[in-house]
């Protein structure tokens, strides 16, 4: 039993890797809300740059930024891993009944 779950662990692994690259980059360029927060993100980013910002205050910023984004990207990973194991229990549990 453990080498099944082993199994389905590295499955599952393929599948969110091939997902949330190819297939994620295909949503989010057809995604209103997505490309409404990107241009926000752009406009922040472009008052970022007029700011006049000394290399050190720059870095301190870049360096938030980064792990800001560190954060949203693994907390997302996550979210998706476990949507996607609790349709795979859901659909495993449906068959159960039929």
């Amino acid at each position: 039993m453990e080498k099944a779950g082993k199994k389905s662990k590295y499955l599952l692994d393929i599948f969110v890797k091939i997902r949330t690259v190819k297939a994620l980059d295909k949503a989010v360029s057809k995604s209103k809300a997505y490309q409404t927060t990107l241009k926000r993100q752009d406009k922040a980013f472009d008052r970022l740059e007029k700011a006049g910002l000394n290399k050190e205050q720059s870095s301190v910023v870049d360096t938030a930024i980064s792990a800001a984004n560190d954060c949203g990207a693994a907390y997302g990973a996550v979210a998706y891993r476990l949507g996607l194991q609790d349709g795979i229990r859901l659909a495993s549990e449906i068959k159960e009944f039929e």
